[in-house]
């Protein structure tokens, strides 16, 4: 039984597979199998897996319905009985030592369930994306003070309190390496939010599990038409209410006593009251209806609302960064002695 079950979920994506699977053979590490789980492609994705099935006996292959990304993800999960799991999305790739240094940080760090590496953005030609830079757009690095660049381990509940702001800590599932025995304790992929449903499982992730920042190799996000999430409104009434519903899920399922006792705090209803203003003030496309929004919420708004948008005109500082050190601030031993330990903890050497 290999260490590494890679799960690559296939649907119409033979442009992207050739470089996925040259991706998966180039790595250094060499103790994994694939199981691929294609939804009936028929632009020749199929038997080009086939093909890569018959030269290489690591590799399995299934078709099975067309029921969407995560239904396959799931299926492959299912199908693997090895320690770790990586998802390996079609129309992505990773750096030759990935698997290598991401297995070797968990084995380092057996407490934590998740390795998590930095992602890079591409054209589907390979060539980077201008502008596109991780972590932006996340959450992950807000406060760090550095500690991007370096590896280290966040402790739960902690990533998973970042997705209160309402954005994502991984961007990527392709960015972790995942502890097999995470799922009996979180579950599965959810997929009644659609395309967004990955943020559910992050956050149920993240509130369970430790996760060790492995700086020192990289994994790929492809921009191209046809991706799954392009089609999807980022900043939309529909996205914003999906949002609320897969936090509450999220906290129902896996959130542990500390963080339930939590739930009634000033500090957590002012973080709830802020994402849905900041999603309010998102997804409002003209300038001067963002300022008679803010002017409003001054005004009527929440007391953390009004503090937020005059800190912000005074001093430029953005609420997604003071939330994040808002939650880090609580735990840090607000609450009784082992409940929640030091969020973030470097690792010297």
């Amino acid at each position: 039984m290999a260490r590494v079950s890679i799960a690559v979920p296939t649907l119409n994506a033979r442009p992207f597979l050739e470089e996925r699977f040259g991706g998966i053979l180039r790595q250094t590490y060499t103790d994994w199998d694939v199981f691929v789980y294609d939804s009936h492609s028929d632009d020749g994705s199929w038997e080009y897996i086939q093909e890569i099935a018959g030269r290489d006996a690591r590799v399995r292959a299934v078709q099975g319905p067309r029921e969407g990304p995560y239904v396959a993800w799931n299926e492959c999960v299912r199908q693997s009985d090895s320690e770790f799991v990586y998802i390996a999305t079609a129309d992505d790739t990773l750096a030759p030592n990935c698997l290598a240094e991401l297995v070797a940080a968990l084995d380092r760090h057996p407490a934590c369930d998740l390795a998590h590496c930095p992602l890079r953005f591409t054209h589907a030609d390979g060539s980077p994306v201008p502008g596109r830079v991780w972590p932006n757009g996340t959450v992950f690095a807000e406060g760090l003070d550095g500690l991007v660049g370096h590896e280290h381990v966040r402790h739960a509940p902690h990533d998973g309190l970042l997705h209160l702001t309402g954005r994502h800590v991984y961007f990527s599932i392709t960015q972790l390496l995942i502890r097999r025995s995470l799922f009996a304790k979180i579950g599965f992929f959810a997929d009644r939010w659609g395309a967004v449903s990955d943020f559910n499982w992050e956050m149920r992730a993240g509130l369970a599990a430790d996760t060790v920042h492995v700086p020192s190799t990289w994994a790929s996000w492809t921009l191209h038409p046809k991706q799954l999430t392009s089609t999807h409104g980022r900043y939309s009434r529909e996205k914003a209410t999906k949002v609320e519903e897969m936090i509450d899920d999220a906290l129902a399922s896996c959130a542990p006593p500390s963080v339930l006792k939590m739930r009634s705090d000033p500090w957590f209803r002012a973080i709830n009251d802020l994402r849905e203003y900041h999603a309010v003030l998102l997804r409002t496309p003209r300038l001067i209806s963002k300022r008679l929004h803010q002017m409003r919420r001054v005004i009527t708004g929440p007391s953390a609302v009004r503090q937020a948008i005059l800190r912000r005109c005074l001093t430029g500082e953005a609420w997604p960064l003071t939330a994040v050190q808002e939650i880090r601030r609580q735990l840090h031993g607000r609450y009784e002695a082992g409940a929640v330990r030091a969020s973030v903890e470097k690792v010297e050497g």
